[in-house]
């Protein structure tokens, strides 16, 4: 689906057709990331900085590890960042770092994958695409983006998935020509490593990568195995780390409904048809899929690797895809008894889609393959002319109409705003509380519509809950409530019980 027709004879609508995509992908990052500047820390950001103010960064994550989790690198990345900003500072800058970070790693996987340019029109469209319709398809992106405790576990380990990947094709290929492949190799640990640590989710999947990796490659010989087997043995390693941390069992004793093997099954089957549901009901998810082989095909084209993707690989890959949100939701209700929280279920999806567009991409490349290259872009040609402009007008449309992007653009022209100046009062409250001597605080209550595109959560009523706990322990005070007066029910959230699932 590039901008460029050469060879195929495409019509001018087929050559234009494209920039409506470019556009409409380019609105939905836009404003994911003008939403960004009214992100506020909360929740577990207050917990830990006030907690490594406290206690020093390495006995607290040591304390966390014993206490709470086992996401070593997860709770590591926000735990060291407000050791070197401040915590309001940088806020507003992560979820555009990190939806940078995923459309580099998007186009740094499929410049490997096709063995053609990082900067090619075709790898930034398709890369633009991919983010986009990731981001429309977030459950909440309040908690999995614009949350920095939920962007740093989850997202990191998002974009550590692609760049692994390109670095085992990295690292086959150069075992495949002969070449020195020790630095891709020791940057593919270093990247198993972090991910791993990241969160539970990717624990599995980086694990089950690896020995899919190393399952590939038995037939290579010692020399060629022995690398994979390194990464295998690593990623069992990491996994034991995280899934053997004694904070794992204090944490599961908040959830009575625990470790029920029969309610986790039906639990994970019936919830993960519903999920997979509203996945596959996406339309942009759909227009995307069409558009997807036309984007393939042209990467194709510019590509210098030549694969016959065997048809069994194919169907195994979209067997796993299909699987996701059934298999990676039985960690959640068998540690807590319930529902995962929806940052979980966006990090399901993110393999979910990866795992698609790559089976679409490896199913493209089959067609090609038997097809021959020249019969493969005559066709391509035949069925663009018509299906490119079509299907881009549609998926333009769709995107633009899209409850998630409706929702982001009213939060970004309305709801946002009022919120982040109602907190930043709060914050200069606080500020004249303390240089008062002030040490039990009551602030105002929000009392409109909350923009949740990016709220999360918020301190409560109740001055003992534990979000209170780490909000007043990290503004050096005592006590901190919100106002009760005139107070309808409480917006709670994700309770700590519930939480970084």
């Amino acid at each position: 689906m590039d901008t460029n027709a050469s060879g195929t004879g495409l019509t001018a609508p087929a050559r234009l057709a494209p920039y409506l995509v470019l556009a409409a992908s380019l609105a939905v990052l836009l404003v994911f990331i003008l939403l960004a500047q009214y992100a506020h820390p909360s929740s577990d950001d207050f917990c830990m900085a006030s907690g490594v103010r406290a206690e020093g960064l390495f006995t607290h994550l040591w304390n966390h590890y014993l206490e709470w989790s086992g996401r070593y690198s997860g709770n590591a990345l926000y735990a060291v960042y407000p050791l070197f900003f401040d915590l309001f500072d940088g806020y507003r800058y992560i979820p555009v770092i990190v939806i940078a970070a995923l459309f580099l790693a998007t186009a740094f996987f499929l410049s490997t994958l096709f063995a053609t340019r990082l900067r090619s029109r075709a790898v930034v469209l398709a890369s633009l695409c991919f983010v986009s319709v990731y981001l429309l398809g977030m459950l909440s992106p309040a908690s999995g983006l614009y949350w920095m405790a939920g962007a740093f576990t989850y997202q990191t380990a998002n974009v550590l998935l692609l760049v692994a990947l390109a670095l085992m094709l990295r690292l086959a290929d150069r075992q495949r020509r002969g070449e020195n492949f020790l630095p891709v190799w020791a940057v593919l640990l270093v990247v198993v490593v972090i991910a791993i640590g990241a969160n539970e989710t990717s624990m599995l999947a980086f694990t089950a990568l690896a020995l899919l990796a190393a399952t590939l490659q038995l037939r290579g010989g010692w020399n060629i195995l022995w690398p994979w087997l390194v990464v295998l043995a690593v990623s069992l390693l990491c996994f034991a780390v995280v899934y053997f941390a004694p904070g794992n069992d204090v944490r599961a004793a908040d959830f009575p409904l625990r470790h029920d093997f029969s309610r986790s099954i039906r639990g994970s089957l019936n919830v993960g048809a519903k999920t997979l549901w509203i996945w596959l009901s996406n339309p942009v998810w759909i227009l995307a899929s069409l558009l997807a082989p036309f984007a393939f095909m042209r990467l194709h084209e510019q590509s210098t690797r030549r694969v016959n993707v065997p048809i069994a690989w194919i169907a195994l890959l979209m067997l796993c895809t299909l699987a996701m949100p059934f298999v990676l939701q039985f960690p959640a209700w068998w540690s807590m008894g319930g529902w995962p929280p929806a940052r979980t279920l966006d990090a399901v999806y993110f393999l979910f889609l990866v795992g698609w567009f790559t089976a679409l991409a490896a199913l493209t490349l089959r067609f090609t393959a038997v097809e021959s290259p020249d019969a493969g872009m005559r066709l391509y040609g035949r069925l663009a002319a018509v299906a490119i402009p079509v299907l881009s007008v549609v998926f333009s449309v769709a995107v633009i109409r899209h409850d998630a992007f409706e929702t982001a653009k009213t939060d970004l022209m309305q709801l946002a705003r009022p919120y982040h100046e109602h907190l930043e009062r709060r914050y200069q409250r606080i500020v004249q509380a303390r240089a008062n001597g002030e040490t039990y605080l009551v602030v105002a209550d929000f009392d409109q519509p909350y923009p949740r595109s990016i709220f999360f959560n918020d301190i409560m009523r109740d001055p003992g809950h534990w979000r209170n706990a780490c909000y007043a322990d990290y503004f050096g005070l005592e006590r901190i409530r919100r106002d009760t007066s005139g107070a309808g029910p409480e917006r709670s959230g994700s309770d700590r019980g519930h939480g970084k699932r």
